[in-house]
């Protein structure tokens, strides 16, 4: 078995030098990278530069921070839904989707937050994708929403809430996509301590920043390396057990 490291949750479109970028992870053995949309003008930028790189393969979907950064989005979410089946042969999830009570303070976004949620929930169950969520401060809402649609596979991405709501993911089968934060978050470090082999994933988030550093693709060996010591067990059987679990969640992008 030929085993490659893949990076499921990255927000490729949102880096100035893209190709340094992409050259890096190639270097650092990273063969493919998962790039997620946010806003309403990432959905195209993501399929562009997926058709750019081969390394790249696109998720669309609206970020929840989209409700505050874009007045119009209610507006504009009957087209982005369209422009996502009209591309639904070439993307490999729904997402970066989900619920955040966090970052965004204002509870009168919330409904409008709810609505976009669930209508991108419709959306991969119609076309039979995974999703990549967020759930940040809302891990309760999002559980309670997502058996009320029939989805592939769930990725929650980088989970950090209560231990009862990642106990019922784990029971329900979920996969938990790990980020570099695992080297100095507690809560991180706990998830992967939980989380059973046959559901850990990689991601770098990036371009988000570590105590200061950049997220990129290639930071996700050190993950590996973070993951193997924590489950103390070896770096190579890990890292053949996260490439199974990867191409049984997102199997388009193989």
């Amino acid at each position: 078995m030929i085993v490659i490291l893949i990076d499921v949750h990255c927000h490729a479109n949102l880096y100035l030098t893209l190709e340094d970028i992409i050259k890096e992870a190639l270097n650092s053995g990273i063969k493919k990278v998962i790039a997620v949309a946010m806003s309403a003008l990432s959905q195209e930028r993501i399929v562009d530069i997926s058709n750019r790189f081969d390394i790249i393969y696109p998720a669309l979907g609206i970020h929840p921070e989209e409700v505050k950064m874009n007045k119009d989005i209610e507006n504009e979410l009957d087209s982005i839904i369209d422009y996502i089946k009209s591309n639904k042969d070439k993307i490999c999830a729904i997402g970066e989707i989900g619920l955040d009570h966090h970052f965004i303070k204002n509870k009168q976004l919330y409904p409008l937050q709810k609505k976009i949620f669930e209508q991108m929930l419709k959306l991969a169950q119609d076309l039979r994708l995974p999703v990549n969520i967020h759930t940040k401060g809302a891990e309760r809402i999002v559980f309670d929403t997502l058996p009320s649609f029939q989805i592939p596979n769930v990725n929650i991405h980088w989970y950090s809430g209560p231990e009862d709501i990642l106990k019922l993911g784990i029971e329900r089968g979920y996969y938990f996509s790990i980020t570099p934060a695992v080297s100095y978050s507690p809560a991180v470090k706990k998830t992967v301590i939980m989380v059973d082999l046959e559901h850990l994933l990689l991601e770098s988030d990036g371009p988000v920043e570590y105590r200061g550093k950049t997220g990129t693709p290639a930071m996700i060996r050190n993950v590996l390396s973070s993951i193997a010591k924590l489950k103390n067990i070896p770096y190579k059987q890990l890292e053949e057990q996260i490439f199974l679990n990867t191409k049984q969640i997102f199997p388009k992008i193989f």
